[in-house]
């Protein structure tokens, strides 16, 4: 049987005398069923007993086969044989973590927080294993390499490497692999695939295999070893692959346990062995090293595993003496005492240094715990893949169900092309994303990690593997908070005193004197960029919607470029991105590069997206010489653009970042000016509820904020908007910007639906002749719907097209994706129908907003009044609320909105 639940209570672990010797024990009180059940004891027998000494209240914990017996009339539970114990198994421990830890603990913990190198021995072991899968596919293996190669030119020149020589290195590599493979026979027998994604729901871990061959694991190290025994790390990783694929393997084949149907042997590929003459090195050269898996072997990977969940848990941070460790051989232990010296950490190693000062080590401790409540917060989603059946997924828009596979077709390069007839659902899924792609269970079923190439009524996605293309899942990702995190690393330890102490009110932002003019027919305007190029440290540019916060973010690009300063161009979203770029572009600048995938750039910017394939030094040059560099703050944190220096960064939707994600971008930069608006749209964070502590940051609150309270003369408020009719940018300034936006000319004041070509005001309704509108429905919420409401926002679409708007001049804003669809289903083509966040930064001449809510005001539109704000200001000349009017009036904000509208 399984026992799951809660921790309460842990007894200290004690030797006692058994008919079979002496034998450890732990006691430990659990509550069953996910807390709900009364407590009960569970003894922990012999090496679990590891397990019961990281354990601690509050923790979940799982016992597989958990031993029962009835004594005096008490069930009395144990482990057993066969028994496995967990803790916090929807915590996914991933398995190169797990590989760090039994090097070091420390290890484990320095590698989280400073991120992946830009190092020749990474780049080079990627390469090698891309090779490994293209010659498991049967690809030739000059060509792969070459190809291999060149696909990581921008890398390999940041790093001052030879194409030439570097393809050279890896077929040496790589010819280990081949003669390997030659041994035996790559037939459909043989079983090979590379690059699997294995997820375990039992044992909380994840990872990916470099192969699998007949169903035992095969990991490929690109060092070398000459000894006869895989070294013991290398066994560990290949271990817990093997654990997984036993869970599969018992999940497909109903056996009693997942250890016995795991494999039982593992093997090692050292490919650097062929590349070693034999007059240099003794010992054995065979690059293929085998090894036994057993059970025993098995649960010390768990309990390994265990230490790791338990200490994320609790968030305490690792000091190397929790394993035997010999830090005297160890290649990070300068970094590691030099670590231990500026956090004033305990290290086995030691350490050296100064210690930071107090306000930033304080500043450390509070990021960091909430850069790690909110990977908690990832790891729920990851659980929710099991937990949630394949309808609530759907419902809650993180998965698009019941696809009917049409076809499938391999690609050059060995991936495969997957289509599948779409259902009309709406998801959160967009083209371009990383998902899990699976034939109907992206856990117990075949599962393929996928890229996203089309959505609508065909599904387009490709993966490593064909399979039945019968479903889609969100995949969450950490490569958000993993990047937050090293940028808090960058910004505290890697970052001059100096550069630091305005971030810390030491002192005060310094300006230098220039009286310039950049835009003459708007002051504020011209203040901004005035204000951003004469900064020392840092400007704050206030931008309310509409205010051409773009235009103004462009000219500040130019005039620094003119004064010959690199320019880092960056914000939260690609769209902004393009858009700042596509500015420039207007006022005749284009000399700009931009940094970010195929997918992820705007057609109009490929010609400027840097290629990260080619010559090695053709690329990098043309990253390093170029003046100005843009990029997402997201890719502000890989370890390509961690590499860059520029003299500005400007930050746009600075209001939209959390500080950590703020902090990758500025760290690369002397000065930096944020541009944004903290009344609009706050970041996305998912565990913001949990950041309510002292000891915890809140990264719902952006740097913007921060600095723009805390320094108001260093910023400039855009008060002057271009979008909005006087009506309806009436409210907004009111509620939101003091009375101080207004419209820039008499012109986008007075603008009406009539100036619009072949548009009749004397054509609509009655109630729809007003700049601004509210109908109530009278409908009634069924969920994250209302269809009565449906109804309404489209029949005023319809109004607005019978009086000559043009379907592409209006667009329609609803709180959830449901009701999206919903009205989606009854909108004329051409009508553009999203959620607030999705709206932000663009606008319609007609806006219509739909509330949803009747009754009472839940949903992600009421929880924070900046939502309202971003989705009352995206129309120009007509905005209509579709609502129940006295749910809204049970909120005072909401209410001066109704009585406004109305």
């Amino acid at each position: 049987m399984q026992l799951r639940g809660p921790v309460v209570a842990v007894d200290e672990p004690r030797t006692v005398q058994t008919s079979n010797g002496q034998s450890d024990l732990a006691e430990v009180t659990v509550r069953p069923d996910d807390g709900r059940a009364d407590p009960v004891t569970v003894t922990l027998w012999g090496k679990w007993t590891e397990t019961a000494d990281v354990l601690a209240p509050g923790m979940e914990l799982l016992v597989i086969d958990a031993q029962e017996k009835e004594f005096k009339g008490e069930i009395q539970y144990s482990t057993g044989r066969d028994s496995m114990v967990v803790v916090e198994p929807d915590f996914l421990v991933d398995v190169t973590d797990i590989r760090s830890w039994v090097q070091c603990p420390r290890m484990y913990y320095l590698n989280k927080l400073a991120g992946l190198p830009l190092a020749y021995p990474v780049v080079k072991g990627t390469i090698v294993h891309e090779v490994f899968g293209d010659l498991l596919r049967g690809r030739d293996l000059d060509e792969s390499v070459d190809e291999r190669v060149a696909e990581a030119g921008l890398e390999l020149g940041l790093l001052d490497r030879d194409a030439a020589s570097v393809a050279e290195e890896v077929r040496q590599n790589a010819s280990a692999i081949e003669g390997w493979l030659n041994q035996g026979t790559l037939t459909e027998e043989d079983q090979w695939r590379s690059e699997q994604t294995l997820v375990s729901e039992t044992y909380g871990l994840k990872g990916r295999a470099d192969a699998v061959r007949r169903g035992s694991p095969v990991e490929l190290k690109t060092g070398k070893n000459t000894n006869r025994e895989p070294r013991f790390q290398d066994k560990v990783q290949a271990a817990c692959y093997a654990l997984m694929l036993g869970e599969g393997e018992a999940h497909a084949t109903e056996q009693a346990t997942h250890a016995s149907a795991a494999p039982d042997t593992g093997t090692l590929l050292y490919t650097k062995n062929a590349a070693v003459e034999r007059t240099e090195e003794t010992g054995d050269l065979s690059p293929a090293k085998d090894f036994s898996i057993g059970p025993g072997f098995l649960k010390y990977v768990v309990r390994t595993r265990n230490e790791i969940a338990a200490m994320e848990a609790d968030m305490s941070v690792p000091t190397g003496y929790e394993a035997d460790a010999k830090c005297e051989y160890c290649f990070e232990q300068d970094t590691c005492m030099a670590v231990s010296g500026r956090l004033e950490q305990e290290s086995k190693a030691g350490q050296v240094g100064r210690a930071i000062p107090d306000e930033e080590q304080d500043y450390f401790k509070r990021f960091y715990r909430a850069i790690e409540t909110e990977r908690r917060a990832v790891h729920r989603e990851y659980a929710k893949l099991w937990r949630q059946n394949a309808d609530e997924r759907a419902e809650d828009d993180r998965a698009l169900i019941g696809l009917e596979p049409l076809d499938e077709r391999e690609l050059d390069g060995g991936r495969w092309e997957l289509r599948a007839a779409g259902t009309g659902a709406v998801s959160k899924i967009r083209e371009g994303d990383v998902v899990l792609a699976s034939d109907g269970h992206p856990i117990r079923g075949k599962a393929e990690l996928a890229r996203v190439k089309q959505l609508g009524e065909e599904i387009v996605v490709t993966t490593d593997e064909p399979l039945d293309l019968r479903r889609l899942d969100v995949y969450p990702s950490e490569i958000g908070v993993d990047r937050m995190l090293t940028a808090l690393h960058d910004a505290l330890l890697k970052q001059p005193a100096e550069q630091k102490d305005v971030l810390f009110d030491r002192r005060d932002p310094e300006f230098r004197a220039d009286d310039t003019t950049y835009i003459d027919n708007n002051e504020a305007q011209n203040e901004a960029v005035s204000l951003a190029v004469r900064a020392e440290d840092f400007a704050l540019v206030h931008g309310p919607p509409g205010t051409g916060k773009t235009y103004t973010l462009a000219r500040t690009v130019r005039a620094l470029v003119e004064q010959g300063e690199r320019v880092l161009l960056t914000a939260f979203t690609n769209r902004a991105v393009d858009n700042a770029l596509e500015a420039l572009r207007e006022q005749g600048f284009d000399d700009f590069l931009r940094v970010g995938t195929e997918t992820g750039v705007h057609q109009d910017m490929q010609e400027f997206r840097l290629k990260e394939r080619g010559d090695p030094s053709a690329i990098s040059t043309e990253l390093r010489e170029a003046s100005v560099v843009a990029a997402t703050t997201a890719s502000c944190g890989s370890t390509v653009m961690r590499e860059q220096e520029f003299d500005v960064a400007i930050v746009d939707e600075a209001g939209q970042i959390t500080e950590p994600g703020a902090l990758a971008a500025i760290n690369l930069a002397e000065r930096f000016v944020l541009v944004g608006d903290h009344q609009q749209l706050p970041p996305v964070v998912q565990a913001e509820d949990e950041m309510d502590g002292d000891d915890t940051a809140d990264l719902g609150s952006s740097l913007f904020e921060r600095l723009i309270e805390a320094h108001p003369e260093a910023s400039v408020m855009l008060d002057r908007q271009y979008r909005m009719a006087q009506r309806i940018q009436a409210f907004a300034s009111r509620e939101f910007y003091d009375g101080q936006l207004r419209p820039a000319t008499g012109e986008v004041a007075a603008q009406r639906l009539t100036d619009l070509p072949g548009v009749s005001l004397d054509a609509l309704p009655a109630h729809l002749q007003d700049s601004v509108a509210f109908v109530d429905p009278d409908g009634r919420a069924r969920g994250n719907t209302n269809p009565d409401e449906a109804d309404a926002v489209v029949e005023t679409i319809e109004s607005f097209r019978a009086a000559g708007v043009e379907a592409d001049e209006i667009g329609v804003i609803a709180p959830y994706r449901a009701q999206v669809a919903e009205i989606n289903k009854r909108a004329p083509d051409g009508v553009t129908v999203d959620t607030v966040d999705r709206f932000q930064g663009s606008s319609k001449e007609v806006i219509v907003v739909s509330f949803v809510a009747t009754g009472s005001l839940d949903g992600p539109i009421f929880e924070d009044y900046r939502r309202i704000n971003v989705a009352l200001t995206r129309a120009k000349k007509s905005l209509v609320l579709v609502g129940d009017a006295d749910a809204l009036s049970t909120d005072s904000v909401y209410g001066r909105m109704v009585e406004w509208a109305r």
